[in-house]
C-alpha cells in the first residue's frame, strides 16, 4: 500500500464519515439555493462554519472516547432517561423528514439518467440492507469512506462551470433580506444535525475508540469538517455561475442538470446525478445507523454493528424498517425535494437539546478529567447553540 495512503486511512474514521454525510441531499439543495439567490455572499459564512462544525463533533467524539458510552446512554446516566426519550424523539422527527429529502434527492438524481423512481427506491433499500447486514462496523465504515469520496465530483464541476465578472462586493457576508436569514439558518441546520451527534459518538464507541486515539480521531474530524464545507462552497460556485447565465429557476434540481448540460454537454447531468445520488445514499446510511443507536438507548437494549443480525434482531430491525415509510411517501408524492430547506431550518432547532448535553458533559471535569473542553470552547459552543436556535425560530416566524 502507498505509504501516504497508509498514514491517511486511520484518520478516515467516524469523524470523516459523519462530516461527508453532512453533505446530504437537502444540504446540496441548500447550497444550490444559496448560490442562485446570493452569489458568493454566503461563502465566507460557510467557511466560518468549519469552526463550530469541528468543535461540536470533536467534543461529541471526545465524550465517546472517555466514557465509552453512546450519547443516549450519557444523557440517561447524567440527566435522566426521560431526557434521552425527549432528545431522541426530537431527532427522530427530523430524521424522518431527512429520509424523505434523501429519497427525493436520490430519486431525482436517478431520473436525470433515465432510471425509474420505483427501480431506484428498490435498489436503495437493497444496498441499505446488504451493506450493513453482511459486515461488521469497520467494513461498513470502509464502504462509507469510499462512497463519500465520490462527493468530490462537486469540486470537479467547478473546473468546468465557474462564475465570471467576479466583484469583491459579491462576497459581502450580509444581505438585509428575510430570505438571506432563512438561508443562514438553513446552512446552520445543514452543518450540524442531531443525527450527526448521535452517530459520531456511538460509532466511535463501536469502532473501539479510547483516549489513546482522541488526537487521531480529532484530526480526522477536522479534515472532514474542512472537506464538508469545501464541498458546500463548490456547489455554491457552480450554482452562482448557472444563475449568472440565467439557466436556473428557483431551486429546481432538474433545471440545474439542464444548465450543466448546456455548459458541459451530456456528461454534466451525469456527474451531477452521481454526486447528488451519493450525497443522499451516504447520509441515509449514517442517519439509519444513528437512529438504530439512539432508539436502542431509549429502549435500553444493546446496540452495535459488531454483532450479527440473529444476535440483535431488534437492533437491526430498527435499522431495516425505519426507512420504509419515507420510501413509500417518496413513491406516492413526487415533489418532496422542496421539503429540504425547511428540514435544515428545523434541524437547527432540534439540535438544541443534544448539543446542550454535549457541551455540559464535555466541560465537566468530574466526567472528562483532563480531556474536558476548556472555557473558550464551552462559551463558543453555547453562543453557537443560541444563535442556531434563534435564527431557526426567526426564520420559521417569517414564513408563518
Amino acid at each position: 500500500m502507498n505509504p501516504t495512503l497508509r498514514k491517511l486511512l486511520p484518520v478516515l474514521g467516524p469523524g470523516w464519515v459523519v462530516m461527508l454525510a453532512d453533505l446530504d441531499a437537502p444540504s446540496v439543495i441548500t447550497a444550490i439555493q444559496s448560490g442562485i439567490e446570493f452569489k458568493a455572499h454566503l461563502i465566507i459564512f460557510l467557511i466560518v462554519l468549519i469552526i463550530p462544525l469541528f468543535l461540536v463533533q470533536d467534543t461529541s467524539s471526545r465524550i465517546g472516547a472517555v466514557t465509552g458510552r453512546t450519547l443516549g446512554q450519557v444523557i440517561s446516566r447524567y440527566f435522566g432517561h426521560s431526557w434521552t426519550v425527549v432528545a431522541v424523539t426530537g431527532s427522530a422527527v427530523i430524521d424522518f423528514a431527512a429520509y424523505v429529502g434523501e429519497f427525493a434527492g436520490i430519486a431525482i438524481a436517478a431520473s436525470l439518467v433515465g432510471i425509474p423512481v420505483i427501480v431506484t427506491i428498490v435498489f436503495v433499500i437493497i444496498i441499505h440492507t446488504v451493506v450493513v447486514t453482511t459486515g461488521r462496523y469497520k467494513k461498513i465504515e470502509i464502504f462509507l469512506v469510499a462512497l463519500g469520496l465520490l462527493l468530490f465530483i462537486f469540486v470537479a464541476l467547478d473546473f468546468f462551470v465557474f462564475p465570471r465578472n467576479i466583484q469583491v462586493s459579491d462576497f459581502s457576508p450580509f444581505v438585509s433580506t428575510n430570505s438571506f436569514y432563512f438561508l443562514i439558518a438553513a446552512n446552520i441546520g445543514a452543518v450540524v444535525m442531531p443525527w450527526m451527534l448521535f452517530y459520531h459518538q456511538a460509532a466511535d464507541v463501536d469502532s473501539g475508540l479510547n483516549v489513546s486515539g482522541i488526537k487521531r480521531e480529532s484530526w480526522g474530524t477536522f479534515q472532514g469538517a474542512v472537506a464538508s464545507e469545501v464541498l458546500m462552497v463548490a456547489i455554491v460556485i457552480f450554482s452562482w455561475k448557472l444563475s449568472q447565465d440565467g439557466f436556473i429557476n428557483g431551486n429546481s434540481v432538474i433545471n440545474v442538470a439542464e444548465a450543466l448540460r448546456h455548459e458541459m454537454g451530456p456528461v454534466g447531468p451525469i456527474l451531477f446525478a452521481i454526486a447528488l445520488g451519493v450525497s443522499g445514499l451516504l447520509a441515509m446510511f449514517v442517519i439509519s445507523m444513528s437512529m438504530s443507536y439512539s432508539v436502542s438507548d431509549v429502549f435500553k437494549m444493546e446496540g452495535t454493528f459488531n454483532k450479527r443480525v440473529h444476535q440483535q434482531k431488534r437492533f437491526y430491525g430498527i435499522y431495516l424498517l425505519e426507512i420504509i415509510p419515507a420510501a413509500i411517501l417518496t413513491l406516492i408524492f413526487t415533489n418532496l425535494i422542496n421539503l429540504a430547506l425547511d428540514v435544515m431550518v428545523l434541524s437547527s432547532i432540534a439540535l438544541a437539546l443534544p448539543l446542550l448535553v454535549v457541551i455540559r458533559i464535555g466541560s465537566n471535569e468530574k466526567i472528562m478529567g483532563k480531556y474536558r473542553i476548556g472555557k473558550p470552547r464551552t462559551i463558543f459552543l453555547y453562543i453557537f447553540m443560541i444563535l442556531a436556535v434563534g435564527l431557526g425560530v426567526f426564520s420559521i416566524l417569517q414564513v408563518i
